[in-house]
């Protein structure tokens, strides 16, 4: 019985430690969005950590509260319970070990403070840290009660001690927190996407990395090139212009006068549709139709977020992307920048040989498109094609063999072969890829089942 309170007292000091590790480390680690759902369901734990997380000032006094709790009982601790165990100590080793009293209670003194460190490291700090981390959650919700009535007794201490930590922080320089810097940055965001591979669908995996590489993508590396614009000069006959939709199949086209440089307007199938049913007595005019449509003009380098932004300004779907000397280098739409986060976009007007970015042929041969995005590329196949002056796979099979490719040519980048399939004038439009074999693409589960 000598023994049992003293005991007693130590393992509470050690256990309240614990508690107030956990209760610091919980509400940092707390997931926000999760605890607004319980929030929003009523639960009234929730909706005060939610009110702590959400204001910077209560989440300091929160996590003062919790130091605080660390400090008193870490002294406590020590004061009590190596005094105690020391004293426990001091007589076994003076008759056990025959030493002199000032040895004994040396010795006893180290072990004491040797044995109470490790339980209030381990039991008091390292234990409970690792369970508030993984059960962030509830951790911090079961501790509400205890928080809120430590924070209530330790209240004019608290202020006193962010005050001074406020005090000393300004006269440093060190700006004062922020609710957004609760918030992940798109790195951090990035980062949670690329370890959760496995936990999302690949589809899902695609489409969540396809929104942060968003941001980092310009409308020249997109946009369609000036070779594959499908245009129409502004003096070309109703029967020209009719013809020629029929063919390529799209619902909007720029209408130009002597070369693409010089784009009059845009002209809507639907403009045309209504000219059809109107029926107006003077000639065919198509530049009258065509210049009702100002066409919005851009510049390579602007990002696709800016982009989006002046599509919606500008309410059209269509613009015409400007060279650094004020030439048509492409075409953009805004299906281009739906395609960038969705993926393909195949309609019943358009081939699906023309519009999907690569096939696989067979195991470790894919045959793309010219004009697919190497990060694109990548990401499909988990490869690290790179190469600093060009985006696309056609424009790397150029940069390579330094001259106009022609069909067949072969040329070999990072171990990965590159061999011209189809060429659309001087421009690459298909290419095979030869991949090595620790780059090929993972076979299914019931293909590997064959295999064996």
């Amino acid at each position: 019985m000598t023994y049992l309170v003293p005991i007693l007292i130590i393992a509470i000091l050690i256990v309240l430690n614990g508690l107030f590790v956990a209760a610091e480390f919980a509400i940092v680690a707390a997931p926000r969005a999760r605890i607004a759902q319980r929030a929003e369901a009523g639960d009234p734990r929730a909706r005060w950590v939610l009110s702590v997380l959400r204001d910077p000032e209560r989440q300091t006094r929160y996590i003062t509260t919790a130091q605080v709790g660390i400090t008193i009982v870490s002294l406590g601790l020590g004061m009590y319970g190596e005094h105690t165990l020391a004293a426990w100590l001091v007589g076994p080793l003076e008759h056990l070990g025959h030493l002199a009293e000032p040895a004994a209670h040396t010795i006893a003194t180290v072990v004491s403070v040797g044995f109470l460190t490790y339980l209030h490291v381990v039991i008091g700090e390292m234990v409970p840290k690792s369970l508030a981390l993984q059960t962030a959650e509830r951790t911090v919700l079961q501790l509400v009660w205890p928080m809120r009535l430590t924070e209530l007794l330790f209240k004019p201490l608290i202020l006193v001690l962010n005050t001074l930590g406020t005090v000393i922080t300004r006269a440093l320089g060190i700006p004062a927190a922020s609710a957004h810097e609760r918030l992940m940055t798109i790195e951090e965001l990035e980062y949670i996407v690329e370890e959760s591979e496995g936990i999302f669908e690949k589809a899902e995996q695609l489409f969540l990395e396809n929104i942060f590489d968003f941001a980092e993508r310009t409308v020249g590396m997109i946009m369609t090139p000036r070779t594959r614009i499908v245009g129409i000069p502004v003096h070309a006959t109703y029967g020209e212009v009719v013809s020629l939709i029929c063919e390529a199949g799209y619902s909007r086209y720029p209408v130009y006068e002597g070369t693409l440089d010089t784009i009059v307007g845009i002209l809507y199938v639907k403009d045309l549709a209504r000219y059809e049913a109107t029926k107006p007595q003077p000639p065919f005019n198509l530049r009258d139709i065509a210049t009702k449509r100002k066409p919005l003009f851009v510049f390579e380098s602007l990002s696709l977020e800016d982009m989006l932004i002046r599509f919606r300004e500008a309410r059209t779907q269509i613009a015409i992307v400007l060279d650094e000397y004020g030439g048509t280098a492409g075409l953009i739409t805004m299906e281009d920048l739906m395609e960038e986060v969705v993926g393909e976009i195949v309609d019943k007007f358009e081939r699906e040989r023309e519009t999907a970015p690569y096939e696989i042929e067979q195991e470790g041969v894919i045959l793309v498109r010219g004009d697919l995005l190497l990060d694109e590329l990548n990401q499909h196949f988990d490869l690290d094609i790179e190469h600093e002056d060009v985006d696309t796979v056609g424009g790397l099979i150029m940069a390579l063999l330094e001259r106009v490719p022609q069909e067949g040519d072969r040329v070999e980048w990072q171990g990965i072969t590159f061999e011209v399939v189809e060429m659309d004038g001087r421009a690459v439009r298909r290419a095979r890829l030869i991949l090595p074999p620790k780059a090929e693409p993972e076979l299914s589960a019931e293909e590997n089942e064959e295999d064996a």
